[in-house]
């Protein structure tokens, strides 16, 4: 029952087993009190109270008059008004919670083909990395690879690839070598590099391309492009303004501000 319900943002509690298995029942039956869910559940979870307090801290589920229901609404086709969603210029849209839309709808569909833009900073220098995602994360950018190996989530068969090449390296220790070496090309179209973990994984991703054996050029430009960051404190606005999200940029370089570039 669980699969005909998508969760977005997803955090450590929700991918918890249990909690899919307890949204399903929430979802299946009506006006649940706790004696229905420990009769369901005490075989399951042995630490079912201290779960559910967890859950209902965390506003996943809602306690009510000793009943138990979702804490959040569950998001399908009828509660967008397609008609009126065109696309509009790129933004950051930024919301935390994590959500619920119906799996088998068009709207999950559309969703996860909107795009995300993804920004990586580090502290050594001002470079950032702009790089454009699906919603869904199913595009290999690095910002996904690091997402993806903080929350210990299933890997790509290119970032298993790249998992073989630096593991799971600190994304500011990564950062500050990549950075490093991108600079380079601001004043460069050909930069001379023995290759080492890092270039490789820039090339694994198409971010440079080896002309030789020592020299790489770059697909990526340096642009003074800017992506505004909207922050969103409810799920239907955040939806509502990620499904104009419909423009694939290319990815690029940004300086925050003046860098040293020798």
């Amino acid at each position: 029952m669980f699969k005909q319900i998508k969760i977005y943002n997803e955090n450590r509690l929700t991918r918890q087993p249990f909690f899919k298995l307890l949204i399903a029942f929430l979802m299946a039956n009506e006006d649940v009190n706790l004696r229905q869910i420990h009769r369901a559940f005490d075989a399951v979870e042995e630490n079912l109270d201290r779960q559910l307090d967890k859950y209902i801290k965390a506003g996943l589920i809602i306690r009510q008059d000793r009943r138990y229901r979702l804490g959040g609404q569950i998001f399908g086709d009828d509660d967008i008004d397609w008609s009126a969603l065109t696309s509009q210029p790129a933004q950051r849209n930024y919301f935390v919670q994590p959500f619920f839309v119906r799996a088998d709808s068009h709207l999950a569909q559309r969703l996860d083909e909107t795009y995300v833009y993804q920004e990586l900073r580090n502290e050594t220098n001002s470079v950032v990395l702009h790089l454009t995602s699906r919603f869904d994360c199913e595009t290999d950018t690095l910002a996904n690879y690091f997402f993806k190996i903080s929350e210990n989530l299933n890997l790509s068969p290119l970032e298993r690839e790249v998992y073989q090449i630096m593991g799971d390296a600190d994304p500011e220790y990564v950062l500050k070598y990549m950075t490093t070496f991108l600079l380079k090309f601001k004043n460069k179209k050909v930069v001379k590099k023995h290759p080492d973990i890092f270039v490789r994984v820039l090339e694994k991703y198409g971010y440079i391309n080896a002309s030789s054996e020592n020299e790489f050029t770059t697909h990526i430009v340096f642009s003074e492009q800017e992506i505004p960051r909207v922050d969103f404190d409810d799920a239907e606005m955040f939806i509502k303004a990620q499904l104009t999200q419909q423009t694939n940029i290319n990815n690029f370089i940004s300086l925050d501000e003046a860098t040293n570039l020798d």
